[in-house]
């Protein structure tokens, strides 16, 4: 949840109002369904098997063959998606903290710090992140609640039928980042606590919280600014941010703001980056209960290369996230529960036959 708030932040507020219209905290009433809906599903197979663990539902649904490929699949993606986030971590600290510094000496300091973060402090920084999680929450809190006065009802309603496809559309935004819980499901061994039966109770929870922090940040933006102006702002809620500084109630709310931003945008390029170790653990037979340190340098300097030629933008990003993220693991799921019903059946005693051939008895 932590590191989805980076990328909510930038995509919910300028995406959702250019897609979504004034409706757009509609569409995240379906993502957060969508996404509990994902979660459920997934729980099916999990509480089935006492498990937790992706690849070994693409095993049971694929085939060893068809799972290694997907995890391939799944490493270019992950890849694909570090390089983008660190691309626009360092244009973003380059033009708002310190313009004029070339980026690529934020790409690299930020590259060696997660290089120590992986090598044996990412259990400390799990920890700074549960602090860092509810510190966040309560910014935005604290942002929506100083905003209140400014919010426009007007830009927000009134909803109606017309609204339907910009609502659509509005979807792909916010359920393209909710979906980031497909590839952290390849650490399912790695959790401590492996009962599945939690998996649908902490997916609703994740889905309530992720829903509350879209809505602060669509409405204290479109609310506020409109619909038309946000979709042209290059940083939304950003801006919103700064009218609250602007009015004296919190001078340094802006700089807490960036500051957090920054932990957030640490947060999601460690995660997909320990992501990557673990799915080249599995592409290469390595050890399944941690993944493979030994690829971190090779590793940063793939992400670094990908940042350098950037190949996804928002929208094409997003719509291969609920390819990789959402229908992958839906079709599995489905292909599961086809093959286990068949097998059901063909195990079962033709019982009807047995009774033809039994001798009648006086």
């Amino acid at each position: 949840m932590l590191a989805a708030f980076s990328p909510m932040i930038r995509t919910v507020s300028s995406l959702g109002a250019s897609l979504g219209g004034r409706a757009g905290w509609v569409s995240l009433i379906i993502s957060c369904a969508v996404f509990y809906g994902l979660v459920a599903l997934l729980g099916i197979y999990f509480e089935h098997n006492n498990s937790a663990d992706l690849y070994s539902l693409y095993q049971s649904a694929f085939g060893r063959v068809i799972a290694k490929i997907l995890v391939l699949l799944y490493i270019a993606w992950v890849l694909m998606l570090a390089g983008f986030y660190l691309d626009s971590f360092t244009r973003k600290f380059a033009g708002l903290i310190m313009p004029g510094v070339p980026p690529g000496f934020f790409a690299v300091t930020l590259l060696a710090l997660i290089f120590i973060i992986l090598s044996g402090k990412f259990q400390s920084f799990a920890l700074l992140g549960n602090v860092f999680f509810y510190v966040v929450l309560l910014a935005l809190a604290a942002v929506f609640l100083l905003q209140i006065p400014r919010i426009r009802p007007a830009n927000l309603l009134p909803v109606t039928q017309y609204d339907l496809p910009n609502i659509m559309q509005g979807v792909l935004p916010t359920l393209g980042i909710f979906v980031y819980i497909t590839p952290l499901l390849f650490l399912g061994d790695e959790i401590s606590d492996k009962n599945p039966r939690r998996f649908k109770k902490r997916g609703l929870f994740s889905a309530g919280v992720l829903f509350a922090a879209g809505i602060i940040i669509f409405v204290t933006t479109v609310g506020v600014f409109g619909k038309d102006l946000v979709g042209e702002m290059e940083q939304p809620f950003l801006m919103s941010v700064k009218t609250v500084g602007a009015q004296g109630a919190l001078e340094r709310l802006e700089s807490v703001f960036l500051l957090l931003w920054v932990v957030t945008d640490l947060a999601i390029l460690v995660m997909l980056l320990h992501i990557l170790l673990k799915l080249i653990s599995l592409l290469t037979g390595g050890e399944r209960g941690e993944p493979c340190k030994v690829y971190k340098s090779p590793l940063l300097l793939g992400v670094y290369v990908s940042s350098m030629f950037p190949v996804l933008n928002e929208i094409t990003g997003l719509k291969l996230n609920l390819i990789m993220g959402l229908a992958v693991p839906v079709i599995a799921v489905i292909i599961y529960k086809f093959k286990t019903v068949f097998s059901k059946n063909l195990s079962k005693p033709d019982t009807q036959a047995k009774a033809r051939t039994l001798p009648k008895l006086d």
